[in-house]
């Protein structure tokens, strides 16, 4: 019997994997969705779901936590904010998009529940494929399949696959798991590397300022996390920072190397370059949601004039107050603030005593740095109903769950006291 149960969850751990796998490659691959076509993307989608209530045999097991709950409230109040304002301004475009915002939800719910299969060695193979996946489909659009190869007139690159603006978001949100699982779990660090080396062209190539901030910021919690930890391999890796900075300087001041303008890596010059579209939006995005609390004056209708025609507000918070009122912006609230109360609630259950607790605080961080910078994502970008962009958040927000809250307290007690 035991023998028949064990393979039974072994066929259940695989298709939880797999529903995983495939989830995170849809993300990085989210522009496929204009060569199949919006309803091909969503049946690739369905599959997971399918996958994910029918075939792991888990959803219906599980009883909903304290935290699913409050993210379930919170997708509903961003769910019904849709059903109202389409109402109100009879729109039926918005009741469109409130429909495939319930979808969103159910997959966040099917992830969510199946992620607890999994552990951190399944989340490090998945960001190493991804991060796989990212790369070959780029350089393959770039040197053979020249026609899906695309270059914006600034310079950044991308491919019909993932667009520029896209391409970056499979370096910063996976690279985490990788470092995690290099540094604290023992894997493979000179594989580790190159995935890390690879990530990094792909962000280069996008040059995508979110992109850049975000891994900066993601950076920084594992320099906290190994400052503490490792304090050793922390001081290590700021000297080699610090002499390689010192070194470029002297170079650069010698006049040994220079850079002109047009030579100069182009994240810089956009960074340097300020955003005043961006600003003008912002403007028009705090007047449109002034005129349109509480109720909202449906999708899409926070826009601002750019270049001689409207463009969509690039601000999700902004929009969500003008397109769906009071009701939408609290949900996006609970949404992206949730996690971050969650785990600060659950961190001092953590013990760096215990390496089994610190290979899941590591992949906790890794997942937290992918939530708030998913939160951070929405602050320079539109509103979307799209699991091509919600899906990093239910990614993210799914494993955080499985490492942040089941740590075995009676462990640590035990060892507290000894």
């Amino acid at each position: 019997m035991s023998g028949n149960t064990g393979g039974k969850n072994l066929k259940s751990n695989a298709a939880t994997f797999w529903m995983m796998l495939l989830a995170c490659v849809l993300i990085v691959l989210g522009d496929v969705r204009f060569i199949v076509g919006s309803i091909g993307y969503w049946l690739a989608w369905s599959v997971v779901g399918f996958a994910g209530f029918f075939l792991t045999g888990t959803v219906f097991s599980r009883k909903i936590s304290v935290d699913l709950f409050v993210y379930l409230i919170g997708f509903f109040l961003v769910f019904i904010s849709f059903i109202l304002s389409g109402f109100v301004n009879q729109d039926m475009y918005t009741l469109y998009q409130g429909f495939k915002m319930f979808c969103v939800m159910v997959i966040f719910f099917c992830i969510y529940i199946n992620a607890k299969r999994l552990s951190g060695d399944d989340f490090y193979i998945i960001s190493m494929v991804c991060i796989a996946v990212g790369l070959c489909f780029f350089l393959l659009c770039k040197y053979v399949y020249k026609d899906f190869y695309i270059l914006l007139g600034d310079g950044r690159q991308g491919s019909l696959f993932a667009y520029p603006g896209v391409l970056w978001k499979t370096p910063v949100f996976f690279t985490g798991f990788i470092i995690s699982g290099a540094i604290f779990a023992g894997k493979n660090k000179v594989l580790a590397l190159l995935a890390v080396i690879a990530a990094m062209y792909l962000l280069i190539m996008d040059s995508s300022r979110t992109g850049f901030l975000i891994i900066a910021m993601i950076a920084l919690l594992f320099i906290m996390l190994c400052a503490y930890l490792k304090p050793k391999l922390a001081v290590i890796c700021s000297l080699l920072l610090l002499i390689s900075g010192i070194c470029l300087l002297v170079l650069y001041g010698g006049g040994f190397i220079s850079f002109g303008h047009a030579d100069e890596p182009l994240v810089l010059n956009r960074l340097a370059a300020g955003d005043p579209i961006r600003a003008k939006m912002l403007l028009d995005g705090i007047t449109h949601a002034e005129e349109c609390v509480p109720l909202g004056c449906g999708f899409g209708t926070a826009t601002s004039w750019v270049d001689g025609g409207p463009m969509v507000v690039h601000n999700a918070y902004l929009s969500s107050i003008g397109d769906l009122g009071v009701a939408g912006f609290i949900g996006m609230a609970v949404l992206m603030i949730s996690p971050i109360v969650f785990f600060l609630c659950n961190i001092r259950h953590f013990n760096v005593l215990d390496s089994e607790s610190t290979k899941k605080l590591a992949f906790s961080i890794a997942a937290m740095g992918g939530g708030i910078g998913y939160a951070f994502l929405l602050m320079l970008h539109p509103l979307s109903t799209e699991l091509s962009e919600w899906g990093i958040w239910i990614v993210m927000v799914s494993i955080l769950s499985v490492f942040s809250k089941h740590v075995d307290v009676n462990k640590l007690n035990v060892q507290a006291e000894a």
